[in-house]
């Protein structure tokens, strides 16, 4: 295969990508009212009484966000059939079905959905299982302060996606979706007993410890050490007793959050168009590009070079 064939096709996957996920962003905006769009990236849709996601969209490579302000809204994702009330917010990742039913009872709400790409591009912590985001039965004060503290963002979000003229267009939508972000998963440790200790220093025990120093050796060192003992030494554990209490306090391997992190190094690099895939390479300590190389693809799907491309198409 000639180097221009190999350039076509990846440029046709990459079409093909965007097309898939651009066909999802269509489909809502044809059944929701749509706020505002950036190009097939983001889309921020407003929920109400009557306007339902009657099919079932296999989301692919797109995200969502649900957030209820009123009423009780009626949701499937693959099989799972569960309800948000006022309060109530909930990921959706790629890979599941979606279908919303909103005629049960007068409802108020948004639903935020962007690609893989614009997801990549937010700045916010990899260490919380945002697949997993769930919030729901909060108490009455909580719920006030976040969804006041949400629409603020939202309505910053509403007026930058009604201005076409701003050059920085998707930069600041950038920042307010990842201020977004960061609210929503602080209201989830607050409503999850177990993140709430891994974050709240002075009510951790000495397991707990061991977890938030292991996440911060890892996002300190992740671009020069990617082996599980170097992490264990430091916290003068076992690598077998280090990798059991992370998978039962967390429910991920410590190798997979490793990986994570040098991943997330890895495109963070990338996306700076300044750094060359070689420099990449030197930078994260791997032998050389080829073994980088083929580290990237296992976990990323393709080439650090089709990356790179990809961001910057």
């Amino acid at each position: 295969m000639d180097t221009n064939e190999y350039a076509y096709i990846m440029n046709s996957k990459i079409i093909n990508k965007l097309n898939s996920e651009s066909s999802v962003i269509y489909n809502f905006s044809s059944q929701l009212p749509v706020t505002g769009k950036h190009i097939n990236e983001f889309a921020l849709y407003y929920l109400q009484e009557n306007a339902s996601l009657y099919n079932c969209y296999q989301m692919k490579d797109t995200f969502a966000i649900i957030v209820v302000y009123k009423g009780i809204l009626n949701i499937k994702t693959d099989d799972h059939h569960y309800s948000l009330s006022r309060g109530g917010i909930t990921c959706i990742p790629p890979g599941k079905t979606l279908s919303l039913n909103l005629n049960s009872s007068e409802i108020e709400g948004y639903m935020l959905t962007f690609s893989s790409i614009f997801f990549e591009l937010l700045q916010i912590p990899f260490a919380v299982s945002k697949n997993k985001l769930l919030i729901k039965d909060n108490e009455s004060d909580s719920i006030d302060n976040t969804l006041r503290r949400i629409n603020q963002i939202f309505i910053l979000i509403r007026d930058e996606l009604s201005n076409n003229d701003n050059l920085f267009r998707k930069e600041k939508l950038l920042n307010l979706v990842s201020v977004f972000y960061i609210d929503i998963l602080n209201a989830y440790v607050k409503s999850s007993p177990i993140a709430e200790k891994l974050c709240k220093l002075d009510s951790l025990s000495w397991k707990n410890k061991i977890c938030k120093n292991f996440f911060s050796l890892v996002k300190q060192h992740s671009r020069e050490e990617r082996q599980l003992k170097f992490y264990a030494d430091r916290l003068c554990v076992s690598p077998k007793y280090l990798s059991l209490l992370i998978k039962k306090t967390t429910g991920i391997s410590a190798n997979r959050l490793i990986k994570d992190a040098v991943i997330h190094e890895a495109k963070h690099l990338l996306q700076d168009s300044g750094n060359s895939v070689k420099e990449v390479t030197y930078l994260l300590n791997f032998s050389n590009q080829s073994f980088f190389g083929k580290y990237f693809k296992k976990e990323v799907g393709f080439s650090p070079s089709d990356y790179k491309s990809k961001v910057f198409c």
